[in-house]
């Protein structure tokens, strides 16, 4: 399919007031990305489509990555592509993580992404190295420059995962947001201003009915919140040796004991009714934000942004800008074939009870079939259907 007439419309949406030679160059970067190219800097320029010879256009990638024009209007960028994502919504679920960049640690990625088709939609992210990793003020930060993205009429519920403490909880409540998080150890609980006790008591009392309780968390400064607990149905999944065997190493039984520990959910979401099963069904699409990172990172199920070398964090912001929007036009893509059962035809199988392929693999398949038509007209219509039932997702809880 030729995707270069849709990316056009589509850069003209997310980058009106964009220099028109770096648009350009930021445009023909993301078709290198959306043709299958990885998110390196050699395979971005090889990528390009240009009767210049290989050298040049790796070059010409090089000089995108370092334009600082670029690296000031990243915010602008998010901003843009906010409102075709969020748009006027103003109870948004939003998703937010930290994610290793490489296997040396060296930088981290601090994201927040919209829940959406199975996979999350990324509204805001920035790098970060290990001197300004998880701390308190990295995190304000973050949250005000996400409000800025995202709007003053605009009160998201924040999820994060059990790395998040009760210092992140106040500053998403300091914003005048929700937040949902997971208690884990080292922890204490308080229920109806009794006694203070370790979590784990109130393991005990967790079934696969969520249940609602009204307390706090955080003994030495509490944290009033309402707490759901509930025990997730053992999936049956087993971590096997190169033998076929279950895996025995001590790191293994820890993982496998973590793994079977009931969710303890805090919330600051007013009581309300059927409160705790809308907590435990937000609290699940948090998996959306891991498998955003996995189609960033992989190079067999995503855009192969593990393959690049690149150190600089301005670099590595402009890199990822890249990925996060060639992302997001292949989820439009691939929910465009979706409504029209075109993404049937590239399934291995012939399932139709289920949605076997994900959004953006079915977008790199309807972009490499010569055969498939996709008009603006119906491409914006999709983006439309995307933003529905991404961003008004809590009131259909």
């Amino acid at each position: 399919m030729n995707v270069h007439p849709i990316l056009k419309k589509t850069m003209s949406l997310v980058t009106p007031d964009m220099h028109s030679r770096r648009r350009c160059a930021l445009t023909d970067a993301i078709d290198s990305l959306l043709n299958g190219a990885s998110a390196t800097v050699t395979a971005l320029g090889r990528g390009i489509a240009s009767p210049a010879k290989e050298k040049h256009r790796i070059k010409r990638a090089d000089r995108l990555l370092s334009n600082r024009h670029l690296h000031a209007q990243t915010l602008t960028l998010y901003q843009q592509l906010a409102k075709f994502t969020v748009g006027k919504a103003k109870r948004p679920i939003l998703l937010v993580d930290w994610s290793d960049l490489d296997e040396h640690k060296g930088h981290f990625l601090l994201r927040a992404t919209l829940v959406s088709h199975r996979r999350g939609l990324c509204l805001y992210e920035e790098v970060h190295d290990l001197s300004t990793k998880e701390k308190p003020k990295t995190h304000r930060q973050f949250l005000s420059r996400l409000a800025e993205v995202l709007g003053q009429q605009c009160q998201p519920i924040i999820v994060t995962d059990a790395g998040f403490k009760t210092p992140w909880f106040r500053a998403v409540l300091a914003m005048g947001w929700d937040f949902v998080g997971r208690a884990r150890l080292p922890n204490f609980y308080s229920v109806d201003n009794e006694h203070w006790q370790c979590i784990t008591q109130l393991y005990k009392q967790a079934t696969q009915r969520p249940k609602l309780l009204k307390g706090a968390i955080a003994r030495r400064n509490p944290l009033p919140c309402n707490l759901v607990i509930v025990k997730q149905k053992s999936t049956g999944r087993k971590v096997l040796n190169h033998a076929g065997c279950e895996r025995q190493s001590k790191q293994h039984r820890v993982h496998r004991k973590s793994a079977n520990d009931p969710w303890l959910l805090a919330t600051s979401l007013s009581h309300s009714a059927f409160l705790a099963t809308k907590i435990t069904k937000i609290y699940r699409y948090r998996m959306q934000i891991e498998e955003g990172f996995r189609d960033m990172k992989s190079h067999r199920f995503g855009q192969g942004f593990e393959y690049n070398k690149t150190t600089h964090k301005e670099r590595l912001s402009v890199l990822i800008l890249l990925t996060t929007i060639t992302h997001w036009i292949l989820m439009v893509i691939g929910l465009a074939a979706r409504q029209t059962q075109h993404h049937r035809q590239y399934q291995a199988n012939s399932l139709k009870t289920d949605s076997v392929l994900s959004l953006p693999f079915i977008g790199f398949r309807v972009i490499a079939d010569k055969y498939a038509k996709l008009k603006i007209r119906e491409f914006m219509k999709s983006v439309r259907a995307l933003h529905l039932s991404s961003a008004y997702l809590f009131e259909t809880l």
